[in-house]
């Protein structure tokens, strides 16, 4: 469990990639061509952004505070579905800002970012799966991103449930099924409230330790297998790994295009 449900995210790397993308900007090296670089920089935007959604709404949905006037269960099911909605789209921001910073690198290996409709192929699907023969420009994770894309293959499970499970709670219905209430409320929280020693009301006011992601969401109810507890994906779980993936995304994405996206000058010129 993450210390006090504040999940660690370091950022610095894609700091870091956003100099070396305004470096590869300037006219003596790749220049701006296509305005690649405002499409970088507003999906790199859009990922520190979306990060954040995921921080608070996953501090909210577990920390200790006054009671809303909304139902509990609602207040839990929009902290869960906006948490699996920042995480899939900070994926999403990413692999725009990466196939931007990509397309100035060699605009034959990324999706053209000057064309509407190449701008709406973008995808993680770029980069985790072969694209079909008629989406040209996608061999670039290969040659320039190599050691991001290795990792996204590695994580490919928790890419999928992210956006299965997002998929499901923006289209299809509410995702929340249950879970473990916290059980260490601050001293006096529930003496404030008037409900001391009065477990039912209690539990309409605690927030939660553990919340359960609903086992194969797109299936229809009564086809879905049962499985064990143990094996049944949790928020908590996802919401670490991603929080690592996140992280190490951005130190890959570095190094990749520190390696393999070559520049006539490192340095800026005054």
């Amino acid at each position: 469990m993450t210390k006090d449900h504040i999940l660690e995210f370091d950022l610095s790397p894609y700091e870091s990639l956003d100099g070396f993308a305004l470096l590869a900007d300037q006219k003596y090296n790749l220049g701006d061509r296509g305005d690649w670089f405002n499409h970088f920089r507003g999906g790199l935007s859009g990922l520190k952004a979306r990060v954040l959604g995921v921080q608070i709404h996953y501090y909210e949905a577990h920390s200790w505070a006054l009671p809303s006037r909304h139902p509990p269960i609602l207040m839990t099911e929009y902290h869960l579905s906006s948490i699996l909605f920042n995480m899939d789209s900070a994926i999403e921001c990413l692999v725009f800002a990466l196939n931007a910073l990509g397309y100035i690198a060699d605009s034959t290996q990324f999706l053209d970012v000057t064309n509407e409709q190449n701008l709406k192929k973008i995808s993680p699907r770029n980069i985790v799966e072969k694209p079909p023969p008629y989406w040209y420009g996608l061999e670039g994770y290969d040659t320039y991103f190599p050691c991001l894309k290795s990792y996204w293959k590695e994580n490919r499970e928790l890419i999928d449930t992210i956006a299965e499970q997002h998929d499901v709670s923006k289209h299809r219905q509410a995702i929340f099924t249950g879970g473990k209430m916290r059980d260490d409320p601050p001293p006096g929280f529930f003496e404030k409230l008037g409900i001391e020693g009065d477990k039912v009301r209690q539990l309409f006011v605690s927030p939660w330790e553990e919340i359960i992601l609903t086992p194969q969401p797109k299936t229809p109810w009564r086809q879905r297998q049962p499985k064990d507890y143990k094996d049944i994906d949790k928020l908590e779980n996802i919401a670490e790994r991603f929080c690592t993936f996140i992280n190490m995304c951005g130190v890959k994405a570095l190094e990749d295009a520190k390696s393999n996206i070559k520049l006539n000058c490192y340095e800026l010129k005054h």
